[in-house]
This record gives structure tokens, C-alpha cells and sequence, in this order.
């Protein structure tokens, strides 16, 4: 019988897509990342650690954690690190764990909020869009067709953890437009030329409500836009033509919040 892949070459295969896909596997790199995964329910495969991590404290701490609780260790030098690192300084830690498999959760209250990103391909937007959604409250994150896969590596770390605990997963159109007719949930879609939101908001009632992110430089796609004519936009200054998604996503999550779904931890502040 072969034995299994090194952790190294494992870690190296996972940063394509198809084969985080084959696999049911991500990659968490950096000392920050693998400490929220640690501490998260996901379960770790395994760790790969350099003496760079070795020598920092917290590093020292991650992979003793790791070896405590069981989970294998892989210890290779600086080079070999280097070899399955997405960073251009990596710190000497990373971790392999499953990708958990969420289906959409029903709205828990009538004031429920979901965020759709549809087309928005630079990882590191989605990552941080779905670290503020996480932050407000939203229900959970679905990823369109050509949407950054949720578990690039980028994604993971512009997360900053929050993908180890908020529900983000990946549908076509047609599941999620499903799903909004059968649970009353209003679709609305970020537009330059929209109604603006808070002359939305203030005329929407207590309805679930589906916020459609598209693409940075194209909106939303055709399918999206045949379904779904309501367009949400944001007051700016005649000046400005546009704001960067993450941005704009954080500014219309912040506006539709749900008091009774927004966590208690919000209101705590914190520098990133």
C-alpha cells in the first residue's frame, strides 16, 4: 500500500483550484491564520513548519499546539517552505484543513441578510468583503460562477479568519434565486445608478433581503440582472465615479444591518 504524500507536497498541490476541489482541502498560511484555524471548529490535516516559525514564540506555540493535539507535523527548511508559500515573506507555518460543507441557512428572523458576489474575481476583495460580512451580522456569503474561489489562499488570509466560522459557499444563480422566491428573501443589486439605500431601507419593512455584489469593473452579470431588478446604490459626491467592491460591500452591509442580527462582539474595534 503507498503511503500518504508528504505534507509538503500536499501543501504545494492545494494551491490550484482543482485540486482544493479534489481533495475537499485548503491551505492557511501565516502565524495569524493558523491560529484562528486552530482555534475554530474546522478540522487540520496537517501542519508545515520551518525553523522561522520555530525560532517566533508564537509560531513555537502553533506547532507544539498541533503536535499536542495530534495532528501531524511536517518540519522542512527555509527553500522547501518557500516552494508551497503564497506570500513573498512567508513566516514558516501553514496548515492543511478540510473545507467545511455549509448549505444556505433559512432565514433566522425576518430581518435576516445574505451577501451574493457575483463575478468579483481579485481574492483578496473577497477575502475582506466576507470578513465584514461576517462582522454585520449577514447570514451567510454565497460565491457566483466566476466569483474567486473562496478557498484561494489570498481569500484565507484577507479572511482573517472569519471563513473558519461564517457560512460561504459556493452556487449557481439559479440555486440562490430558488431559494430568495421560496423564502421571501428580497433581491437587490449593487448599482451605481440604483435607488439609493437608505431611501430603501427606509421603506423596506421587516423582509430578508440578498445583497448582489458583481464584478469590479463590469456589475452584475446578465443572469443577475434579468433577475433582479431592484438596484441599490450609495450617495457620493458627484466627483467620485465609483468605489473599490469591498468598500462599496461594507458600506451597503453597514446600511441594511439588522440589529437583532448583528453579533454582541460588534461595537469592539479593532486595527486589522
Amino acid at each position: 500500500m503507498a503511503s500518504p504524500p508528504k505534507i509538503l507536497t500536499q501543501a504545494r498541490d492545494l494551491q490550484r483550484r482543482k485540486a482544493r476541489e479534489r481533495h475537499d482541502a485548503f491551505v492557511a498560511e501565516g502565524i495569524r491564520t493558523v491560529e484562528a484555524l486552530l482555534a475554530s471548529p474546522l478540522t487540520v490535516r496537517a501542519l508545515l513548519a520551518s525553523p522561522a516559525a520555530e525560532t517566533s514564540p508564537r509560531g513555537g506555540a502553533l506547532v507544539a499546539q498541533a503536535e499536542q493535539r495530534g495532528i501531524p507535523v511536517e518540519r522542512v527548511g527555509e527553500r522547501e517552505f518557500a516552494s508551497a508559500a503564497d506570500t513573498d515573506a512567508p513566516q514558516g507555518v501553514l496548515a492543511i484543513a478540510d473545507v467545511p460543507r455549509h448549505r444556505l441557512p433559512l432565514p433566522a428572523s425576518p430581518t435576516a441578510r445574505y451577501l451574493v458576489l457575483d463575478g468579483v474575481q481579485d481574492p483578496g476583495n473577497v477575502g475582506t468583503i466576507i470578513r465584514t460580512a461576517a462582522a454585520l451580522g449577514v447570514t451567510a456569503t454565497v460565491a457566483l460562477p466566476g466569483t474567486a474561489d473562496l478557498w484561494n489562499a489570498k481569500v484565507v488570509r484577507s479572511a482573517m479568519g472569519a471563513l473558519f466560522h461564517h457560512p460561504a459557499l459556493a452556487l449557481p444563480w439559479d440555486e440562490m434565486a430558488a431559494f430568495a422566491a421560496a423564502h421571501g428573501v428580497a433581491c437587490w443589486a449593487a448599482d451605481g445608478g440604483g435607488v439609493p439605500v437608505d431611501t430603501l431601507v427606509g421603506t423596506l419593512g421587516a423582509v430578508p433581503v440578498a445583497l448582489v455584489m458583481g464584478n469590479e469593473g463590469a456589475g452584475v452579470s446578465a443572469e443577475v440582472a434579468r433577475g433582479v431588478p431592484q438596484r441599490v446604490a450609495i450617495r457620493m459626491a458627484p466627483t467620485v465615479e465609483s468605489l473599490n467592491v469591498a468598500v462599496a460591500a461594507g458600506i451597503l452591509l453597514h446600511a441594511l444591518r439588522a440589529p437583532a442580527h448583528v453579533p454582541s462582539s460588534v461595537g469592539r474595534s479593532s486595527p486589522s
